[in-house]
């Protein structure tokens, strides 16, 4: 079980890398522009939007974000439900792309509209995940290579992770890499990028075709060997005929590519703007009386313009009244001269 967490409050997003054996095994990003978001262990009061008998559930308006789904089969407490009442919620299943949160019936509630009634911090969450975990303030480097598609093996080969709607597709390339080589380091990889990533739901793993028998079933072992003491509970079927491996894994929410990138697989507005910022904290730390011009391109120049998060009181506090923002080609930061 990890002993460590690692946990970075920069501005704009909460960081967070589980470490066990000095290697980081979990990533979490909670950003602030998610600070609505339904998260797991967290209680609403919800008001009955309507009632689906062939889905057997109910949709509730949770006073934010997207409305949660009350399956009456996880409900077996719950009264007769009629739309328009009000109740109070856990939420089960965190929100994610295109899809609301999964909650269960407490009991009836006395509120008036929707609201959240009790929050939980990634600090809470974590804990309550890895019971008695030690916190450490500390930077989280690795996040924007979780968020990456491609990934280079050692000693040749690549991997490259693709999310869609129906699940995640990853395929191996062994390039200039001797197959079955490449087939034991990228299943040991996979198994780790799918950890620290979050990824959830139905995985595919598209391997190279293995003609021999026992290296089939040593990719396959040491795939499934990669997944010892996952907490999220991942099946794992024998390779296919077409040389491939399903498995599905317990969603705890988007992946970190699901947060930090669009549909285009290219970083978000807001990822470009918030790697801005962590660089213009950075710049300030290291000089401490400078004034300091951060340059973006213009799309997140407009993004943090807009300020939508509070992002410049929050940086002012943290390095004083000394930068401004401007657009440009890429990020950068420089001192002013003017």
């Amino acid at each position: 079980m990890a002993k460590l967490c690692r946990i970075e409050n920069a501005i704009g997003e909460e960081r967070a890398a589980i470490i066990d054996h000095k290697r980081d095994i979990e990533y979490f990003v909670r950003r602030w522009s998610g600070r609505d978001i339904a998260r797991k262990g967290e209680v609403f009061s919800a008001r009955v939007l309507r009632i689906d008998k062939d889905l057997m559930a109910a949709f509730v308006d949770m006073g934010c974000g997207e409305n949660g789904l009350l399956r009456f089969a996880m409900s077996n407490n719950a009264p007769r439900l009629v739309e328009g009442a009000m109740v109070r919620v856990e939420v089960l299943r965190q929100a994610e792309i295109d899809k609301g949160p999964l909650v269960r019936f407490i009991e009836p509630s006395k509120a008036d509209r929707p609201t959240k009634e009790k929050s939980i911090s990634l600090r809470q969450a974590i804990s309550a995940r890895y019971p008695g975990i030690k916190f450490e303030d500390s930077l989280v480097n690795g996040i924007d290579e979780a968020a990456e598609t491609e990934i280079a093996l050692q000693g040749g080969g690549y991997i490259y992770i693709e999310h869609t709607r129906a699940g995640t597709m990853i395929d191996v390339d062994t390039g200039t890499g001797q197959k079955s080589a490449v087939g034991i380091a990228s299943a040991r990889e996979i198994a780790r990028q799918i950890r620290k990533r979050g990824i959830g739901g139905l995985i595919l793993v598209d391997f190279p075709n293995f003609r021999k028998r026992k290296i089939r079933a040593d990719v396959w072992q040491t795939f499934k060997d990669g997944f010892n003491g996952d907490l999220d509970h991942p099946k794992i079927a024998p390779f296919s005929r077409f040389g491939t491996v399903e498995m599905t894994r317990t969603r705890r929410g988007p992946s970190i590519a699901q947060i930090m990138m669009g549909k285009d697989g290219e970083p978000t507005t807001e990822t470009i703007a918030l790697r801005g910022l962590r660089r213009l904290t950075k710049e300030a730390n290291v000089d401490g009386g400078a004034r300091l011009v951060l340059q973006v391109p213009s799309a997140a120049y407009k993004w943090l313009e807009a300020d939508i998060i509070g992002w410049r009181k929050a940086m002012a506090a943290r390095i004083g009244e000394r930068f401004r923002v401007v657009s440009g080609a890429v990020i950068d930061v420089y001192k002013d001269e003017t």
